[in-house]
């Protein structure tokens, strides 16, 4: 045993020795040494005096040692070992399993920085800026980010339970979710409104730029110049897409972002090299769910005065991590730099605020009930059930509508004019309080809920936005239900309502 602490003891003092020797102590070297004397005295006590030698495994406790050396120094720096590397290289790619959330750990606590959409995660009402207090029933309180990815990962079909607090909400609640393989569709895209471009962009995956570059390649067909980019609960993702992504609407040379940081390699500056630029007038959909890359491109446009910023202010995720393999298969995981936007923000800590605040509208608890108790869906049912003259030769269409909505150029044209003309003609404004109050009918007659009229009014936008896209859903699938879904938005809406504004403007 003693020979073995010795061994230990050495391997220290040559690794102190190997670092001492490349300068990297500098004037400090013997404050430093003076500092490592105490890790040594400690495992060597430990080695001979602890009671329990089943927790005494060398690797261990240098692994300890090695996580909370890196854990002082900020909820992004980590020490990953074997099995945590393989796990964040993980994270790039487009499919894994688990439940779909981005997290992170902010003041302390583990948190959603957002869900990723049509995940379990999602559709079982996670939001951004959830904390997570436990998981399947042990607290969370000091837990490190890769040990939480192990416990919320696991096979597809499998159950975890999360607790969720919501706000400064005192009453927690469970969600049990089901695990599942996680295919993240980078980007969506589509009309709204008469002559708007809309792009949902979940993540800056490796495909993200040329997903939009196939985005405005459709919109510039169309002849389409005004732009929407949805970067709400866009978690961010690879440095290299969000500054391709930013360079697609950027004349060259522009500056995009910039880091700082301790070394002159740790100071970058990426600008725009990239020949083709889409000369939209453009709007920025963000919120506090919107993170890292996604402030990075909201930054970059907002700066070169190429894009109005709605929403509220992001989540402020703006340093650089860098990976640095170790010989054993760990590697290390360390904040190296900062970014900052075109104009000098900071991004980090701070996030970045919109041009014009408008928070997205959260539901009475009266109104979530409703939703948690399918009665959308159900209604929607009992609805086309009643007219079914409204149905008509949309479910034929059905069968051959895509399943995704990203690609509209693959669209017969044919079939966008039938689906659109017919989803039109069902919600023209003139319906809509039609269709509200035969919903509240067939609450109070079929469902037999009290009606709490104070509510309703005050969620009614809310509520026929959901409406309307279950009925979508039921008549023409989930790519229809999507784009009801975007058109009833209430940010959306403000955000078409200033791009005509604007377009009035310069004309006149």
């Amino acid at each position: 045993m003693k020979k073995k602490i010795f061994l230990i003891i050495i391997f220290i003092i040559a690794l102190f020795s190997v670092y001492n020797y490349a300068g990297l102590f500098g004037g400090k070297k013997d404050r430093d040494y003076e500092a490592l004397k105490p890790l040594m005295e400690v495992y060597s006590i430990i080695q001979e005096s602890y009671v329990d030698t089943e927790k005494t495994e060398p690797k261990d406790l240098i692994d300890g040692a090695l996580k909370g050396m890196v854990g002082k120094l900020d909820p992004f720096s980590q020490y990953l070992d074997p099995q945590s590397y393989k796990d964040m290289s993980e994270d790039t790619k487009a499919e894994f399993g688990g439940l779909g959330i981005e997290i992170s750990v902010k003041d302390g606590q583990l948190m959603v920085v957002a869900p990723i959409e049509d995940t379990p995660a999602y559709r079982a009402g996670i939001k951004a800026g959830d904390k997570i207090m436990q998981i399947d029933g042990e607290s969370t309180e000091g837990i490190e980010i890769m040990d939480a990815v192990h416990k919320l990962r696991g096979t597809p079909g499998t159950k975890v339970t999360i607790t969720i607090q919501r706000g400064h909400d005192p009453n927690w609640k469970d969600y049990t979710i089901t695990r599942d393989i996680i295919k993240i569709k980078t980007v969506r895209y589509n009309l709204v409104g008469d002559n708007t471009g809309y792009i949902k962009i979940n993540e800056f995956m490796g495909d993200a730029k040329e997903e939009v570059k196939k985005a405005i390649k459709s919109f510039k067909k169309k002849k389409i110049d005004k732009l929407i980019i949805d970067l709400r609960n866009n978690p961010g993702g690879l440095l290299d897409q969000a500054v391709k992504c930013a360079d697609l609407f950027l004349p060259n040379g522009k500056l995009i972002v910039y880091t700082e940081g301790r070394s002159k390699e740790s100071r970058t500056k990426f600008k725009a090299e990239d020949n083709e630029e889409y000369n939209a007038k453009m709007v920025i959909l963000i919120n506090k769910g919107s993170a890292s890359a996604s402030e990075i491109l909201a930054g970059a446009l907002r700066d070169n005065d190429r894009a109005i910023l709605i929403g509220s202010k992001t989540f402020g995720k703006g340093s650089v991590q860098t990976i640095i393999p170790l010989s054993d298969g760990s590697a290390l995981r360390l904040t190296t730099a900062q970014y900052f936007t075109p104009s000098g923000k900071k991004i980090h800590g701070v996030g970045i605020t919109p041009d014009i605040e408008l928070e997205e509208p959260i539901p009475s608890s009266y109104s979530a009930d409703l939703y948690n108790k399918n009665y959308f869906e159900e209604f929607a049912d009992f609805y086309l059930k009643k007219h079914p003259e409204r149905e008509g030769k949309e479910k034929k269409d059905n069968k051959t509508q895509p399943e995704k909505i990203t690609d509209v150029a693959k669209v017969k044209e044919e079939e966008i004019k039938v689906s659109e003309s017919n989803l039109k003609i069902l919600f023209r404004e003139s319906e809509d309080d039609k269709i509200f109050n035969e919903f509240k009918k067939w609450l109070n007659n079929e469902k037999k809920e009290e009606l709490k009229l104070q509510e309703l009014a005050a969620d009614k936008e809310i509520l026929l936005g959901w409406i309307k896209t279950e009925i979508a859903k039921k008549r023409q699938g989930r790519s229809a239900a999507r784009e009801i879904a975007v058109e009833n938005d209430i940010q959306v809406k403000r955000a078409i309502n200033i791009l005509n504004t604007l377009s009035r403007l310069i004309k006149n």
